[in-house]
């Protein structure tokens, strides 16, 4: 039973290891360490000034339609 919670707590709810295979497909294309730390910095980019510009606008957007806006983001 502890054990299944220790698990649970480093795999599956665990959001940085979740959020870190969300790189995966995106470095797995590459063929080249130069080809991967390139689609590593654009996927980071793009993570980045995409949070930045939710950030930014959250509060302007009214509660009720402010989750799809974030997914077109």
């Amino acid at each position: 039973m502890i054990i299944q919670e220790f698990t649970k707590g480093i795999f599956k709810r665990n959001p940085v290891f979740v959020l870190l295979l969300g790189l995966c497909p995106t470095l797995a294309v590459s063929t080249s360490v130069e080809n991967a730390i390139g689609m590593g910095a654009a996927a980071t980019f793009v993570l980045v000034f995409s949070n930045i510009l939710v950030s930014l606008i959250k509060n302007i957007i009214p509660k009720k339609i402010r989750i799809p806006c974030f997914i077109v983001v």
